[in-house]
């Protein structure tokens, strides 16, 4: 049976995007050293500091400190401006909730209306499950704005600026006239949840009437939920209970009449000071939920949570498959995405590396490299040619295709540096394959060049270091010759096909199409990208499977099973580049 490969490249759209205010903004559960900021260890060292809080154990100074210097650098770094684009943006909030909780009393909560914005905006089950603890930390600033009265009694603080001391004021808690029943269940339901016991169940039959308590009642549902039957079976629900909650609360919040002109202690009345004078456990039970799918969700151990989950029955299926290979499959391309699928890094390099000896001694071996740029490191015509001085008995043809006329000379130039018996078996051309046989105009310059024309949107970008990056316009045209692979070139069979030429891949393809129903294509490459929005690659793993081919995500560690005989290995969370800057 032939086998075919795609290389998953479309992570660049899907990703690397700037987080809005609005519900599309994409949670990253593992966060990249982008800028050379280590993220993992900040979340450690932030859920250190939340696990100290949880059992009253003092903070130790030096962490404390190391934090402070830490969060100062990255936000004077990644705050504002077009880095956020490359900053693990989750990470940015929590750190500067941990401001927050470092500032107390000297705070003011206004001053955090963007960053409480863009949480209530998000999805929060989905916040659920970041690597940050972003919910234990705003429990310890709720902790200390509920301490506010007492602190008032003690002399020394009895006057702030030259008057009483104002605490604010929880208007949600007043629509209730004896609450402190339910308050005190609440608060022993998350404390015995946190410390991994057995859950507190004691409850009043009465509901709240202030919607904070309502929600507060809600997470406490989803909560009794996950200890019971665990994250994964219990995830559907806890969904749905937390966004129900979420609703409860914002619609509240924005619901209030302005707030009068006055200021309490933590600067003007707002909504958010509102929620954190709340008696009601509200980020304390999102905090338990965090710590209780941390410890239950995931069963893969070796494998992170992925980060990108969709709202939809498909991606919720699979936090709850624990068991199956194929969850397993997209659980693993989900958490390493960006790592380890977003252009396959040196992939196809060490697949070729690895297949070229089962060829060996097998007479003419004929190898096609379309869209053959050989860009810094990068160059297979180079690696197929060295496979002459391997194979001795067998006659190697190497058909290389590079359109655009600078980069053409470029790879020329290289190529021509190889010894003079590698390149008698080298056929270089400057043209384009498609469908059809025409003239073109390619769009671009440089490994960006491609026959689509608004493919980089008239761009080129350049990497500064850093996580910077830079563009400039590229408004570079010129006309190129197009033909179908079969009008290219004559060969009996193609031992190797490899396609890379921004977004023409299906038309190349197209054009290839009567070599394939041959069978006289033992193996195809092609990059998968942000182009394929308007197609299916399901569709095309569909078509392959009929005419013999098995499907693989090509990654730098290994490569996934998407298709196979019957398409028993095809996921639809799969056809991520149908829509590249959705969640889903």
């Amino acid at each position: 049976m032939a086998t075919w490969w795609v290389l998953a490249a479309c992570a660049a759209q899907s990703l690397a995007r700037t987080p809005s205010f609005g519900n599309d903004w994409p949670l990253r559960q593992v966060c990249s050293n982008v800028g050379q900021v280590k993220w993992r260890e900040l979340s450690a060292s932030l859920w250190d500091q939340v696990r100290r809080s949880d059992v009253g154990q003092p903070l130790r100074r030096s962490e404390v400190l190391a934090l402070a210097a830490r969060s100062a650098e990255v936000n004077d770094r990644f705050g504002f401006g077009h880095q956020l684009e490359e900053v693990c943006w989750i990470g940015l909030l929590t750190l500067q909730f941990w401001e927050l909780v470092m500032k107390f009393p000297l705070l003011h909560t206004a001053d955090l209306q963007g960053e409480w914005a863009l949480l209530s905006s998000a999805d929060w089950s989905l916040v659920l499950l970041t690597d940050f603890p972003i919910f234990g930390l705003l429990r310890q600033v709720q902790a200390s704005v509920n301490s506010c009265e007492a602190s008032t009694q003690r002399p020394a603080e009895r006057l702030v600026s030259g008057g009483p001391r104002r605490c604010p004021l929880p208007r949600c808690d007043l629509l209730d006239d004896d609450v402190e029943d339910q308050q005190h269940y609440l608060d022993a339901l998350v404390n015995s949840a946190l410390a991994d016991e057995a859950l507190y169940l004691m409850r009043s039959s009465s509901l709240p009437r202030c919607p904070l308590g309502q929600a507060a009642n809600t997470l406490a549902l989803a909560l009794v939920e996950v200890s019971r039957w665990g994250g994964r079976s219990a995830w559907p629900k806890l969904a749905h209970l937390v966004s129900s909650a979420q609703q409860q609360v914002t619609k509240y919040l924005e619901e209030l009449p302005n707030f009068p002109a006055r200021q309490d202690d933590l600067g003007p009345t707002d909504r958010f000071s509102e929620l954190l004078s709340s008696r009601w456990e509200l980020v304390g039970l999102l905090h338990a939920l965090q710590v209780r799918l941390h410890r239950s969700t995931d069963l893969h151990r070796s494998r992170p949570l992925p980060w990108l989950v969709s709202e939809a029955p498909a991606g919720t299926a699979v936090l709850q498959d624990a068991e199956s290979l194929l969850g397993g499959f997209v659980r693993y391309l989900l958490a390493e995405l960006r790592s380890e699928f977003w252009g396959a890094g040196d992939g196809v390099e060490n697949l070729v590396r690895h297949a070229l000896p089962a060829g060996r001694g097998q007479g003419e071996r004929v190898f096609v490299d379309i869209g053959a740029f050989c860009h810094a490191h990068e160059c297979l015509s180079r690696q197929l040619l060295s496979e002459v001085a391997r194979d001795q008995h067998g006659r190697i043809q190497v058909f290389a295709f590079e359109p655009n006329r600078r980069n053409f000379l470029r790879t020329q130039a290289q190529l021509t540096r190889l010894p003079r018996r590698w390149q008698r078996h080298l056929h270089l051309r400057r043209a384009a394959a498609g469908n059809h046989s025409s003239e073109a105009w390619l769009h671009g310059s440089g490994p960006k060049a491609s026959l689509k024309a608004g493919a980089y949107g008239g761009l080129l970008w350049r990497q500064l270091g850093e996580g910077r990056v830079q563009s400039s316009s590229d408004e570079h045209t010129e006309r190129v010759p197009v033909k179908p692979l079969s009008a290219l070139l004559q060969v009996s069979s193609i031992e190797l096909l490899k396609i890379d030429v921004e977004g023409s891949e299906l038309e190349v393809l197209e054009g290839a199409w009567p070599l394939i129903v041959q069978e006289r294509v033992t193996s195809i490459i092609l990059e998968y990208s942000h182009f394929w929005a308007d197609a299916k690659l399901k569709r095309l793993a569909k078509d392959l499977s009929v005419v013999g081919y098995d499907g693989y995500f090509l990654g730098t560690k290994c490569f996934l099973p998407i298709s196979g005989p019957q398409m028993e290995w095809w996921h639809d969370l799969y056809e991520i580049c149908a829509q590249p800057h959705a969640r889903s």
